[in-house]
């Protein structure tokens, strides 16, 4: 459902700039910075800040349906959303709208926003999918809707991403069933796998996910789901596992080379780990909380003075924990625990565009 975009997002702030207070701007800057980490809830303060200053600003309010729809604050949203396509035509706002509009039970009004989505932009698909599936139901079907879409699965795995979209993660699963057993692959096992985790059934969202990897071994997005899954059920050794092969992968994200260094401690690798710390550091050398956690490898390690520079580099950079043990004697059994991997169960803008790329792929 979070279609807004970085390029959007960036040309809000263009067209923004004109029209707004500066009061306005800044804060906006601000929570355009903490959307971009995914830190929905820090942006949110800013955007209402900015709303405050200058109450026509659009962008704001289109930013802050998006945050709202991001924690699962279904009336937050539309109500957000309801200011945005007051103010300008959006088809992409409308669907967003109109999904959210299921999500809380309001059939005729989601009804109404794809349609009008749909007459700002005659061949946008997904409130043409939404609207097929209610005529669908209904009976009144309509076979020309989807004309020169012929091939079955993309058709239920794109339903599939779109009942995900609408937090129907059961029936998401369902429909997948629904495709042709020749044509499940790997793109319908992680979907599955992601419903699951949405379901909090980690064991089912596992078993999905090695089944995707086990269909396409370049499968990214599996492997990253799995080391984070294992790596939370404090299974390190798999966690490692799949972390490295992501980081295979993908060798530019140098997120996945610090998680395989803290799986390859937990899991007592600790030459692994240290190797693992040190390639993330090449790429983040200001990581502060990076250089601590290398330092309780070298001391896992018996390397004391590997382990005294980077802690000293570590409170150099700031890190409290670092500057805490500066002065007293740094213990050999330092814990990592407070620094665990920080993990979201709902799928990153970044994962669920790349699932709907897949869905489209057979197209």
């Amino acid at each position: 459902m979070k279609t807004i975009t970085i390029f959007f997002l960036l040309f809000c702030c263009v067209s923004g700039s004109i029209a707004q207070t500066a009061e306005a701007w800044h804060s906006y800057e601000k929570a355009l910075n903490q959307y971009n980490a995914e830190k929905y809830d820090f942006a949110i303060p800013y955007l209402h800040e900015a709303i405050e200053a200058s109450p026509d600003f659009t962008d704001a309010y289109h930013m802050l349906a998006v945050c709202y729809d991001e924690d699962g604050d279904v009336k937050k949203a539309i109500k957000n959303y309801e200011k945005v396509v007051a103010e300008k035509n959006d088809e992409k706002a409308l669907y967003n709208l109109g999904l959210l509009y299921l999500s809380d039970n309001q059939k005729d009004k989601a009804l109404m926003a794809f349609r009008k989505s749909v007459a700002l932009s005659p061949n946008y698909k997904k409130p043409l999918q939404q609207l097929a599936l209610y005529e669908g139901e209904s009976g009144e079907a309509n076979g020309d809707v989807f004309e020169g879409t012929t091939n079955e699965q993309y058709v239920d795995l794109y339903s599939v991403v779109d009942l995900y979209e609408q937090g129907m993660f059961q029936q998401a699963i369902d429909q997948s069933h629904k495709i042709r057993p020749s044509d499940v692959d790997a793109k319908v096992f992680y979907m599955r796998g992601i419903c699951y985790e949405k379901l909090k059934d980690k064991d089912a969202a596992i078993e999905e996910h090695f089944k995707a990897v086990g269909f396409d071994n370049t499968y990214l997005d599996a492997y990253i789901r799995l080391g984070l899954l294992h790596f939370n059920k404090s299974d390190y050794s798999e966690a490692y596992k799949h972390f490295s092969q992501a980081s295979d992968l993908d060798e530019n994200d140098y997120e996945l080379i610090q998680h395989a260094g803290r799986s390859a401690y937990y899991a007592e690798r600790y030459d692994d780990a240290i190797a693992g710390f040190n390639a993330y550091l090449e790429q983040q050398p200001r990581d502060g909380e990076a250089h601590y956690l290398l330092a309780a490898a070298y001391l896992q390690k018996g390397n004391e003075a590997r382990a005294r520079q980077h802690i000293d580099m570590s409170a150099d950079l700031g890190y409290d924990k670092a500057i805490e043990k500066i002065s007293g004697q740094f213990i050999k059994d330092e814990s990592m625990k407070d620094a665990a991997i920080p993990t979201s169960e709902r799928m990153s803008k970044k994962e669920l565009k790349a699932a709907r790329k897949r869905a489209k792929s057979d197209k």
